[in-house]
């Protein structure tokens, strides 16, 4: 609905509930004093008044073109002027109570129609007006014959006096309403302009905070947040309820900080959080101010799950590089006299009787001098590997050959170890050295079945595509370890099992390190574990 459309209805409405007013009062005045005051030309008054509206309604619902134009407007407004003449005139004349009324209608010309509104009413009003002062002045028609009342012929003087009156009235009230209807004319437009930055401003505010990749929330003193924006509700839990409390949720995510008292902190503070499914959190909280009081807390909440991901990863590397430096070294020391005492104590026990002390002592020296030997070359071996000799290989059939291997192991043989599939029905290809990869998922095997209970369990080898990626997983249904001692697993000579020297998944972290690509694993502790190889794809299918 068009503007001038709403207003001339607003009209109808106004002009609706004012005669029903009359209507009602004239019927409770006529109940209560009786008949004696004649008012019943009041009542056909009204009655002129509510047909002109009804008039008018029929005239916008059937005149659509007629009903946003100004002069419907005019038309109604003229309508009325006439009609405060008429209740003018049926009450006094000059001395009507009811005169101001016209003033209302100028008023109102001037709201709807601005400047050329007011003052066409205005006309409109001294003219109607002046007509009253002649029919009275003249004493063409009387008001008591309509309306039982004491009525005075006015005097020359009156007549001029309130002709004179009400005219400049009707104009100085024309030229007021139209300076405020102009002052509130640039007032609205510049409002409008305010609205329209301001609503700019929450746009490109709104955008700013949830284009922002950490979280924002803002509380009052006691805590309460009053603003969270998406990613803050993502990271502290997309089911907070409404009026949820902040240092609460920091104590339920279990920070033990000074902060989970709304008390604190009166100067910035920061909080790091180890929450339960293995994210990590940064928390920067400082006092939010306003004009030097404090008014609430400001906290920005960061993931960096993946940076201390990568800082734990390039500590295990240096510590690595350290530690293999250092016992390559040893290694070749160690390894020629371990060969030579190897190499004397089989010479030994060859002039020595095969059933003595002796001999089973000289055995066992030659044996764990063997064993101590093996775990020094496989040592050496990851340290120092071999060049890679890379092929563009499928490794569903690199898995399937590490299957068929495994599947001659006797734990395989008697049933206690059940070996699962999932490979990929598409190739697989992967620039890869085969020998290697076929190391690293023989030791990922091993360390499975060694993690099996005694009576057995299920060792299943998937294979699928993940974005760049070529994932080969190891899954068993063994013991579990605790999150805190996977990543130390990668290092040399870290071992949960009683048998093998600890450098399995510390040789394929160094393989899948060669490769381009990256272990991870994820483990519960006596639920299983996960062990995932990452392989870059590269122009592989899939």
């Amino acid at each position: 609905m068009e503007p001038l459309e709403k207003q001339a209805v607003r009209l109808m409405v106004f002009r609706m509930v004012i005669a029903l007013t009359f209507f009602l009062s004239a019927l409770g005045i006529q109940a209560t004093v009786g008949t004696e005051l004649a008012i019943q030309p009041f009542f056909y008054f009204m009655a002129m008044v509510l047909a002109l509206n009804l008039a008018y309604t029929i005239a916008f619902w059937v005149y659509h073109s007629f009903r946003n134009r100004p002069i419907f407007i005019y038309t109604q407004l003229c309508g009325d002027a006439f009609s405060v003449t008429l209740l003018a005139f049926l009450t006094g004349g000059l001395t009507s109570i009811f005169t101001f009324l016209y003033h209302i209608l100028i008023v109102v010309a001037g709201l709807i129609l601005k400047r050329r509104g007011a003052f066409t009413l205005a006309a409109a009003n001294s003219l109607l007006y002046g007509a009253l002062c002649l029919v009275q002045f003249y004493d063409w028609i009387k008001p008591d014959r309509f309306v039982k009342m004491a009525y005075d012929q006015p005097t020359p003087g009156a007549t001029l006096y309130g002709l004179m009156t009400h005219l400049v009235g009707f104009l100085l009230v024309a030229i007021l309403i139209t300076a405020m209807s102009s002052r509130l004319e640039k007032s609205d437009a510049t409002l409008g302009l305010v609205q329209k930055d301001l609503s700019r401003l929450r746009h490109l505010n709104d955008q700013i905070v949830s284009s922002i990749s950490g979280g924002v929330v803002t509380t009052d003193q006691r805590g309460t947040v009053t603003f969270a924006n998406s990613q803050a509700r993502k990271l502290l839990g997309e089911t907070l309820p409404e009026g949820w409390n902040f240092f609460h949720r920091l104590r339920t995510l279990g920070s033990e900080d000074s902060l989970s008292s709304p008390l604190q902190p009166s100067e910035p503070s920061e909080i790091h959080l180890a929450t339960a499914d293995d994210r990590r959190l940064y928390l920067s909280v400082s006092p939010l101010l306003d004009g030097g009081a404090r008014t609430g807390y400001l906290a920005l909440v960061r993931d960096e799950t993946d940076m201390v991901h990568l800082r734990e990863s390039l500590s295990l590397r240096d510590r690595l590089a350290a530690i293999g430096e250092m016992a390559a070294n040893i290694a070749h020391e160690i390894k020629n006299p371990l060969g030579s005492i190897s190499g004397a104590a089989q010479m030994l026990r060859r002039e020595t009787q095969p059933e003595s002390k002796e001999s089973e002592l000289l055995g066992i020296i030659q044996n764990e001098s063997s064993r101590l030997a093996q775990t020094l070359d496989d040592f050496l071996k990851y340290v120092r590997p071999a060049p890679l000799k890379l092929k563009r290989v499928d490794l569903r059939d690199v898995a399937q050959g590490v299957i068929t291997l495994f599947s001659q192991d006797p734990s395989v043989a008697k049933g206690l170890v059940q070996i699962e599939q999932n490979l990929s029905g598409s190739p697989a290809e992967a620039e890869v050295d085969p020998d290697q990869v076929r190391q690293a998922l023989w030791n990922l095997v091993q360390n499975s079945k060694k993690a099996l209970p005694a009576e057995g369990g299920t060792i299943e080898i998937s294979l699928r595509h993940e974005g760049p990626y070529v994932i080969l997983a190891v899954r068993d249904t063994g013991v579990g370890m605790p999150k805190s001692e996977i990543q130390k697993n990668f290092e040399p000579f870290r071992h949960h099992f009683s048998s093998g020297a600890g450098l399995g998944l510390s040789m394929v972290y160094r393989i899948m390190e060669s490769h381009g690509g990256r272990v991870e694993v994820e483990s519960e502790f006596g639920r299983g574990t996960t062990c995932l190889l990452f392989f870059p794809a590269g122009d592989a299918n899939g």
